[in-house]
C-alpha cells in the first residue's frame, strides 16, 4: 500500500513538474497547447530552420499609415465603412485624394493589398480612401451600378460622394484633386460618382467595367456585362448624370482585358464613346493609337484622345488579361499578374488633371 502511495506520489509529482516547465518554455494559444505529442513532433519536422530568412509580403499595404474599419454616416443616418490610407511623412493638407472601389466579392483590404495602390501613394503623396459596400445592402458586395435610381446605386454614389466631401474637409485636401478608380462593380458605381457630381471629381478610371447607364435592374446588369448595350449610348449618360457634367467634362481612363469573360470588351469600347461624347470630343478628333509591351504578358493598345496636349480619354485595352486588375497581385482574387501595373497607369492619368473651380473645402 505504501509503495503504491509512493508510486502514484512521484507520478503526480512528475506530470507536475511537466506542465510547470511546458508553461514556462512556451505562451502558445489554448488551441496550441491542445495539440497531440504526434502533431507537435510533425511542426517541429516541418518548421524551417531558424537561421533560414522569411521572404518578404508580396502584397504590403504600405510604409505610411493604413486605418482600416472606419465608419462614416451622412446627414441622413446612412452609414458606409471605409479604408483611409496616409502615405508617410507626408503632411494631409493640400494633398490629393484617390478613392477605390472595390468590385463584387471583395473588401476594402483586399482591394488595397491586390491593387497595390497604397505604394503609389507613398511615391506621389496622396491619400487613398477605399469605400466598402456593406453584405445588408447587397449580399455579394456588389456596388449597384446596375440600379442607378435615387434609391439604391444613386443613393449609394451621393454617399460615396458625401464620404469624400467629408474627408477633404477634414484633411484639408485638395479639392480640385479628387479622383475615383473602380474595378467590375465599382468601375460602374466611379462612373455613376463621377456623373453625378462633377464639381467634385477631376477625373474617373474604370477598369473592367459596364457601359454606363443600360442596366436597370440585376438581370439587365447580366446583360450589359456579357453584350454591352444595343441602345443609343449618349441617352443613357442623359439618363443617369447630372447635366452640369456636359458642360464640365470628365476625363476619363478605361482599361478592359481582352479575354474577359465576365465583362464583354464591346463595354470598354463603349465606354470610350459615352466619355467621348461627354467631354466634347467629335469625330473629328482622332484618338492616338499605341502598342505598348508587344510579344510580352503585358501587351496592350492604348487610344488617346487629347484636348491641346492634355490626354483626356485613355481607353487601354489589355491583350491577355481576364477579368481582374491588371499588374497585381495575384494571390488576392481578381487581381492578375500579367499585363501592365494598371494603379500606375491609373496615377499617371490622373496626375496631370485638375478640376477647375472645383467644389471647396467647407469652413
Amino acid at each position: 500500500m505504501a509503495r503504491s502511495f509512493t508510486s502514484l506520489f512521484f507520478k503526480a509529482a512528475k506530470k507536475l513538474s511537466k506542465l510547470q516547465r511546458a508553461a514556462l518554455r512556451m505562451a502558445a494559444p489554448k488551441a496550441t497547447r491542445k495539440r497531440t505529442a504526434s502533431a507537435r513532433k510533425t511542426a517541429v519536422k516541418l518548421a524551417p530552420p531558424a537561421a533560414t530568412p522569411r521572404p518578404p509580403a508580396v502584397s504590403s499595404l504600405g510604409g505610411g499609415r493604413w486605418e482600416a474599419s472606419r465608419q462614416f454616416s451622412d446627414g441622413a443616418g446612412r452609414q458606409l465603412a471605409f479604408a483611409r490610407y496616409t502615405p508617410a511623412p507626408a503632411p494631409r493638407a493640400g494633398m490629393p485624394v484617390v478613392v477605390m472601389l472595390h468590385g463584387c466579392r471583395q473588401t476594402s483590404l483586399a482591394f488595397a493589398r491586390g491593387t497595390r495602390m497604397n505604394q503609389w501613394a507613398d511615391a506621389g503623396g496622396f491619400m487613398v480612401l477605399y469605400p466598402q459596400q456593406s453584405m445588408t445592402r447587397q449580399v455579394q458586395r456588389c456596388w449597384r451600378w446596375f440600379q442607378p435610381d435615387a434609391q439604391h446605386g444613386g443613393a449609394e454614389a451621393d454617399l460615396i460622394a458625401a464620404l469624400i466631401r467629408s474627408e477633404v474637409a477634414r484633411h484639408d485636401l485638395d479639392p480640385e484633386r479628387v479622383y475615383i478608380a473602380g474595378l467590375s462593380a465599382g468601375a460602374g458605381m466611379a462612373a455613376l460618382v463621377a456623373l453625378r457630381h462633377p464639381s467634385l471629381i477631376a477625373a474617373v478610371a474604370m477598369h473592367s467595367g459596364p457601359v454606363v447607364g443600360d442596366a436597370h435592374s440585376a438581370a439587365s446588369g447580366i446583360g450589359t456585362m456579357r453584350r454591352g448595350s444595343l441602345k443609343p449610348l449618349l441617352p443613357l449618360l442623359e439618363g443617369v448624370a447630372d447635366p452640369a457634367v456636359f458642360r464640365l467634362g470628365m476625363p476619363a481612363l478605361i482599361l478592359q482585358g481582352q479575354l474577359d469573360p465576365a465583362v464583354a470588351p464591346r463595354n470598354g469600347k463603349q465606354l470610350f464613346e459615352q466619355f467621348r461624347a461627354l467631354n466634347g470630343l467629335g469625330p473629328e478628333a482622332l484618338p492616338v493609337e499605341r502598342v505598348l509591351g508587344l510579344g510580352t504578358d503585358k501587351a496592350y493598345r492604348r487610344m488617346d484622345l487629347l484636348r491641346g496636349r492634355k490626354t483626356v480619354l485613355r481607353l487601354c485595352e489589355i491583350t491577355r488579361l481576364e477579368h481582374a486588375w491588371s499588374g497585381g497581385d495575384a494571390s488576392v482574387k481578381y487581381h492578375a499578374r500579367g499585363g501592365p501595373d494598371a494603379s500606375a497607369l491609373v496615377w499617371r492619368f490622373f496626375q496631370g488633371l485638375r478640376r477647375t473651380g472645383a467644389e471647396q473645402r467647407e469652413a
